[in-house]
């Protein structure tokens, strides 16, 4: 029985695995895969906290991997890891269910257990998340193989009854804790779990003893992370500061040192308890030091980070190791947990500013350790009066700000307080206000939603902000389902066919509230796997404390799959329920059989027909070709701009693994404030030479948050290279907060261009009608200049004369800093240049229509978005109605304007065949092409699109006034949006002589009356 066991584990493996790699996409996606495959491959460093076992793990593989299979291989890794993960949870399961049936004294056919493991199993396998983790390049299954790995020992050294085998196991789980934290540290929450089975087989439970374990294991927790791997790093940076600025040794000798001081004292510890027969200090010397044998993969972070690869982070001593990895370039270190300041709080009357700990770098020039900041009178201080315990609401960022004031109705309490010497009020939020912020948003939709998503049902795989049409979880129980998300009657059509509406009707959900019901008589168990269930879920939320800004940029939820685990488990453990409550049914055989098909069919084999179509990805090519033709819009050696993860991580690949377009010198705009990265743009890489940057060391080597005020002292325009100048010199600080600061004098900039010097052959001056100017002047206005803005002006400035320079065209634009008016497009880059049109009266945006029009008419494909049976991921729609139908729209208003209505024509035609209304819904790009084959003489065509525009926005306004929806505020906003592009659509339309305008405005009169009943019901402010 043992042996079938194991054949039926290693046969989930392999089915699972086989599944895995069918809908593995054969390049890259979105988000981090495409970083991971360039640094798997090259061992380069990814961003913190890092995963460097990963890295070594899959490196080795890739090896021996042809290099035009390296994105397919990485994405395959993790299908590896995934299918291990699934066939321990079998191996978990199925010994949990003996342990429970052995409690019980059930009688039960031996076949039972296997049943309860392969149940859990393939629900595993088949969620959502876990099946959109193991068909993608990341570290997530790998992450949870180790998780479980160390779940399983756990529950071997709970069965151990020999010593010394209880000892090994210990040791054993805590190397698997050390390698598991180099892939993601917060598997090292683990312990808190762990702790509940410790506590049970040491000292039995009772109330008082599982408070001690849970608390104890969470102090474990701040311990091993706080002060084992953080307090040894510090201590490590301090002396490396003593070796190397009073030794004059090399860098990192400090930690070197630290490490063999560390082996010493274990060392001692050892002899010294087996001197004393102390087997407890032995056995946590042994933990501790097994531990720091799977941390030490760490090394190779800065092993590699010293070898300046392309597009490596860089912590390269034990100081930027730790920032590193605690994430301070996120700005994880300001997260507020027990008590803070609420985002409203003003700056304290009495004592504004505080001070905080001296900034200190490692300068490469000098080989010292340098204090580049004294801290003093740096930090700020909230006033006192607005400070609340258990802070939810306390970022300061707009974004933020915003967020709590639309996830929550915020009224608060008035406070007066003085603000520059007068007195004002400020409502300060309540602190049920606080609690209601922390339910709604971040339990509800940043967890609850998400564990809904994979055992009840989601609406779509939509980036969910909050509205009822993107992202909610569903039923697929009209009832049930109408409260969240209205009548499915005034549902649009493409939101009801997409391929990621997959509906459980609560059978998943249900069998795993049954099957944690079947293990209360096994209470350890019970207790370890609900606390684990909380740990990775309610546990996250509540350390991280997401702020609203997160949700804006991806969904989430694969954070929380170790918490979605144990829920699988008791889908397979119901199975001992049911078996129990069919006891009505005298035979075992049938009672088994009609048991697994029904809980089969409840959970894994419904996951599995509903969640194929939108898992298989193995068509997918969107997010390389997407890269691809960035590329190729760029003349060569182009500096090309960009900005966010997704308009830089593909690039990356591209040069790095498939070694294509390396003379681009790619700039990522968000990572323009931090020191390591404009150093490295000073280095040549690949075939790309080093640019020129003299921005002042001392402004961008304070960290992140940096940021100079503008102080208008200058009316005209001033030369940027006097600005660089000016912040150059010390003695042009002024007092700010009672510290010296540099400050931005005027917000009016121009840059002197040799003409001569600039490279005129990537445009046709005369067929675009351009002539060339001695200088680029613009106004440029905030009220404080962050440091990229500052790093991108130097850039821009001190090589516009050497290098193309381009703009990614991605839908932001605040990486273009204010240059818009002296770009050409070409393809889905914007090439800076000192030109203005020669001819009054001309469209202001230059299109090079001469390279765009083939580009876009015959060298860029996009495929996937024509057939209506391939699924299509959100993020491919998203960039292909935001900035690819915008693209073209350009392209097609230029030619119109060249008197080219038949080029126009044929590029309109190109745009709707490639992004049709089924794949791609027409919106607001789309009525403006509707508008250009108007105008280009093809007035059916574009009478056509237009009103399916219309029509588009018209379906969401009347569904989300359909009902009162959850979310009120989000909805009320997002229907104002809709309500004003859908205006703004009529007005235009009008304004075309169509006779249906008269018909759609009357149309719209009785929309507008139910609109405002609606808004009065739903708003609460």
């Amino acid at each position: 029985m043992k042996k079938a066991e194991q054949i039926i584990g290693w046969i989930l493996f392999g089915v699972v695995f086989a599944i895995y790699i069918v809908c593995s996409s054969r390049t890259i996606s979105f988000w981090d895969s495409a970083e991971f495959v360039a640094s798997n491959y090259k061992l380069q460093i990814t961003h913190p906290p890092g995963a460097p076992l990963y890295m070594l793990i899959s490196n080795a593989i890739l090896s021996v991997v042809p290099s035009s299979n390296i994105a397919f291989v990485n994405t395959i890794i993790s299908g590896l890891f995934g299918a291990l993960t699934v066939t321990l949870v079998y191996f978990i399961t199925k010994a949990l269910a003996y342990s429970i049936l052995k409690k019980s004294k059930q009688e039960y056919t031996i076949w039972l257990p296997s049943v309860c493991g392969i149940i859990s199993a393939l629900t595993l396998a088949f969620i959502h998340s876990f099946w959109v983790a193991a068909t993608e390049t990341e570290v997530y299954t790998l992450s949870f193989l180790l998780l479980i790995f160390i779940w399983y020992l756990l529950i071997l050294w709970l069965k151990e009854i020999e010593n010394k085998r209880e000892v090994r196991w210990l040791i054993l789980i805590a190397f698997l804790l050390g390698l598991s934290a180099g892939v993601h540290l917060i598997n090292l929450s683990v312990v808190i779990p762990m702790a509940i089975i410790f506590v049970y087989k040491k000292y039995q439970f009772s109330i008082k003893n599982i408070i001690l374990g849970l608390v104890g294991g969470t102090l474990l927790f701040f311990v091993i992370y706080g002060v084992i791997i953080q307090g040894f790093l510090y201590i490590g940076y301090l002396l490396d500061v003593f070796f190397v600025n009073d030794m004059s040794l090399s860098v990192n000798t400090g930690l070197i040192v630290m490490y063999i001081l560390l082996f010493l004292f274990l060392s001692a510890c050892i002899w010294y308890a087996s001197r004393k027969n102390n087997s407890s200090l032995a056995i946590v010397s042994f933990c501790i030091l097994f531990f720091y044998i799977g941390l030490s993969s760490y090394g190779v972070t800065i092993i590699r980070a010293n070898a300046q690869t392309p597009t490596s982070n860089e912590p390269t001593n034990p100081l930027s190791l730790l920032k590193y990895i605690k994430a301070e370039q996120f700005g994880l270190s300001d997260t507020q947990l027990v008590r803070g300041h609420f985002f409203n709080a003003p700056i304290d009357k009495d004592m504004p500013f505080s001070d905080r700990s001296p900034i200190v770098l490692y300068d490469k020039n000098t080989k010292k350790y340098v204090e580049v900041d004294n801290g003093v009178y740096s930090k700020e201080n909230y006033a006192r009066e607005f400070t609340t315990f258990f802070p939810r609401m306390y970022s300061r960022k707009s974004a933020d700000i915003t967020g709590y004031n639309t996830w929550t109705f915020v009224k608060g309490t008035p406070v007066s307080y003085p603000i520059m010497g007068e007195v004002q009020q400020i409502n300060k939020p309540t602190f049920s206000e606080n609690v209601s912020f922390f339910y709604n948003y971040q339990l509800d939709w940043l967890y609850l939603r998400y564990l809904y998503w994979n055992f009840i049902g989601k609406q779509n795989d939509n980036k969910g902000t909050g509205t009822i049409l993107n992202g909610n979880w569903i039923s697929g129980i009209g009832i049930v389902d109408q409260n969240k998300i209205g009548d499915s009657e005034v549902i649009p059509d493409y939101y009801k066919i997409d391929k990621s509406k997959d509906s459980y009707y609560f059978l998943p959900f249900l069998l795993g509230l049954i099957g944690l019901f079947s293990m209360r008589k096994k209470k350890v168990h019970l207790l370890t796997s609900f606390v684990f269930f909380l740990t990775f879920g309610l546990g996250i939320i509540l350390y991280v404390n997401p702020t609203p800004s997160s949700i804006l940029i991806r969904e989430r939820d694969y954070i929380f799959i170790a918490s979605f685990i144990p829920f699988c488990m008791w889908i397979g453990l119901a199975s001992l329920q049911l078996y129990k409550w069919f006891s009505f049914i005298p035979s075992k055989k049938t009672k088994l059989i009609g048991i697994t098909v029904l809980v089969a069919i409840a959970g894994p084999l419904q996951l599995f027909a509903k969640g194929w179509d939108d898992h298989n990805r193995s068509d997918d090519t969107f997010a390389r070709d997407f890269a691809k033709a960035y590329l190729d819009s760029c003349p060569p050696n182009t500096i090309l701009i960009t900005n966010g993860d997704n308009m830089t991580f593909p690039l990356w690949y591209l040069q790095e693994v498939e070694d294509y377009r390396t003379d681009i010198r790619i700039i990522n705009f968000d990572q323009l404030n931090l020191d390591w990265y404009i150093e490295k743009l000073k280095l040549s890489m690949n075939n790309s030479r080093g640019l020129t940057v003299t921005l002042p060391k001392e402004l961008y080597q304070k960290g992140p948050q940096q940021v100079l005020p503008l102080r208008k002292e200058v009316k005209d325009a001033v030369d940027v290279d006097l600005l660089f100048k000016f912040l150059a010199d010390p003695k042009t600080k002024k007092p700010w907060n009672r510290r010296p600061i540099h400050y931005i004098p005027t917000d009016k900039f121009y840059i002197k261009i040799d003409t001569l010097k600039i490279p005129q052959k990537h445009y046709n001056k005369n067929k675009l009608n351009l002539s060339f100017v001695d200088q680029i002047a613009w106004n440029f206005s905030k009220d404080f200049y962050a440091i990229n803005e500052l790093a991108t002006l130097n850039i821009i400035q001190q090589n516009i004369h050497d290098r193309p320079i381009a703009f990614a065209i991605n839908g932001n634009t605040n990486h273009y800093i204010g240059l818009q008016p002296y770009t050409i497009q070409q393809g889905l880059v914007e090439v800076l240049a000192p030109v203005k049109r020669s001819k009054p009266g001309l469209n202001p945006k230059i299109v090079n229509t001469g390279m765009m029009f083939p580009f876009l008419k015959d060298q860029t494909m996009f495929s996937g978005f024509r057939d209506v049976d391939q699924f299509v991921d959100y993020e491919n729609r998203a960039y292909a109605q935001q900035i690819l139908r915008r693209n073209y729209y350009f392209l097609a208003q230029a030619l119109l304007e060249e008197n080219r209505a038949e080029d126009a024509i044929a590029i309109l035609d190109k745009c709707v065949a490639q992004f049709p209304n089924h794949t791609v819904p027409f919106k607001q790009f789309a009525f403006a092409i509707g508008k250009l084959y108007i105008r280009a003489g093809n007035q059916d065509k574009g009478d056509k699109i237009c009103l399916q525009s219309m029509s588009n926005l018209k379906e969401e306004l009347l569904w989300l006034i359909s009902f009162n929806p959850d979310n009120s505020i989000i909805n009320v906003r997002h229907a104002n949006r809709i309500k004003g592009m859908y205006i703004q659509m009529i007005h235009q339309y009008e304004a075309l002589n169509f006779k249906k305008a008269n018909e759609l405005k009357k149309e719209f009169e009785q929309i507008e009356l139910s609109f405002k009943e609606w808004h009065s019901k739903n708003w609460p402010y």
